[in-house]
């Protein structure tokens, strides 16, 4: 049974409160009704007795305290899937803004993942070839294995995971078990277009998973742009026995994410 609360106790910045709130659990995603008639979807980040703080993905402007209500829907936020997302764009929510309509759904999975047995992780041999010399000579990405990219104020890293979408491929095989997953976090309108014109361009969009936070979108989405893009990593490794490259820029706008979260909370 779904529980709806009329009103709101109280909004700070990202993050609505509500009290005298029972049976639901961290994580659990909420369907927010605005004056409007609009909807709007958070999750609850924070319980404390039968105060329950949720963090509102397309922000709070417009959101009142007294007639807005506010859906718990039993389960986490997740994600629709299916072989269909290859070649298609989303937001940082999950949400097609490719024009394309939505996607037909074969299952849905929890964006929180499930935990990995490491011990039953065949040992890594193999590697990507990504078409960089000093990245495949000097520091060769090993299947399963992660690699950070560090790079300074100005410098052309955009540029950089452009060139891996474009050239990367594995070592073995024809390739067509092959795909990347690639998310934007904080990126500006004109870097977005540079992405997404580029795939086009090269030909490789039709194997792409592309995940897009906009700089001016609300900072809170991008906390959950790398977990959409992880569960789509997931869902075609382990259902369709794909290789899948997950390409995540830049990180450092994703981490401005969390701190601004934890600075509402603590208010």
């Amino acid at each position: 049974m779904n529980l709806q609360y009329i009103g709101l106790e109280e909004i700070n910045g990202p993050l609505v409160f509500l009290d005298d709130v029972e049976g639901v659990g961290n994580e659990e995603m909420v369907e927010i009704k605005v004056d409007d008639g609009s909807v709007r979807y958070g999750r609850v980040v924070q319980i404390v007795g039968k105060r329950v703080a949720i963090q509102v993905f397309e922000g709070t402007n417009g959101i009142s305290l007294d007639n807005t209500r506010a859906t718990f829907t039993g389960h986490p936020v997740e994600m629709g899937l299916s072989k269909e997302i290859l070649g298609r764009t989303f937001n940082g929510s999950g949400k097609p803004i490719d024009g394309l309509g939505y996607v037909y759904v074969d299952e849905r999975r929890d964006i929180n993942g499930l935990p990995l047995n490491p011990v039953a992780r065949i040992y890594p041999r193999n590697y990507i070839q990504t078409g960089v010399s000093s990245i495949d000579a000097l520091t060769t990405l090993i299947r399963g294995q992660k690699l950070p990219i560090f790079s300074g104020s100005g410098m052309p890293h955009n540029d950089l995971a452009v060139q891996i979408v474009k050239q990367a491929k594995i070592a073995d095989g024809d390739g067509s078990n092959f795909c990347i997953v690639f998310a934007a976090m904080g990126v500006k309108n004109d870097v977005a277009r540079y992405f997404r014109r580029s795939f086009e361009e090269a030909g490789v969009m039709n194997n792409v998973v592309m995940f897009l936070n906009l700089s001016n979108e609300p900072i809170i989405e991008r906390i959950l742009t790398p977990r959409f893009a992880l569960t789509a990593a997931e869902y075609l490794a382990y259902r369709h026995d794909m290789h899948v490259l997950v390409i995540l820029t830049d990180m450092t706008a994703y981490s401005s994410a969390p701190r601004v979260s934890c600075r509402a909370r603590e208010k």
